[in-house]
């Protein structure tokens, strides 16, 4: 079954038909949270955390909720997935860094041959290091390679190569 669009105001008649109150925050201040801070099916998401009526007659209806509990865990989830984006950067340029340093003092590796032993392990390596052309800010970079030998070192595949997509 379709949901129908709704406006900031029909989103908040349909919370207080599923008994949201708002005795903590105001219609208004939950109209301008929707507005300004985060969308409706988001919000909702975090009421699957409370419990709801078992009866018929108020079947589908939450047992005291608040929108001000979801407006919470909203603020709160914002705050871990901004602290988990912010720690994933910093391991990644952690690791980054050890594998240059690694490099570095490896008389055996020249730079080249680590990764185009990587690029030959399986044909969506390469795909994906191609697909970046004219979507990332390396663009050139890996153009220019692809156009010369496609052979790329170590130094400059960490540049290209982001932690999530390896």
């Amino acid at each position: 079954m379709k949901k129908p669009k709704l406006t900031i105001e029909e989103q908040i008649e349909d919370m207080k038909s599923k008994n949201i109150t708002f005795q903590y925050v105001s219609e208004k201040e939950a109209a301008d949270f929707l507005r300004h801070n985060n969308y409706y099916f988001k919000l909702k998401s975090y009421g699957k955390n409370y419990e709801k009526y078992r009866i018929p007659a108020k079947a589908g209806q939450y047992v005291n909720l608040d929108f001000s509990y979801l407006q919470e865990l909203s603020t709160l989830d914002m705050h871990l997935r901004k602290l988990i984006l912010s720690m994933a950067l910093d391991i990644e340029h952690a690791l980054k860094t050890k594998i240059l340093f690694d490099l570095s003092n490896n008389a055996d590796e020249d730079g080249y041959s680590i990764v185009q032993k990587y690029l030959d392990t399986d044909y969506t390596s390469r795909k994906d290091l191609y697909d970046k052309i004219g979507n990332s800010a390396t663009s050139d970079l890996i153009r220019k390679r692809k156009e010369e030998d496609d052979s790329y070192a170590m130094w400059e595949i960490v540049e290209v190569l982001s932690f999530l997509s390896v």
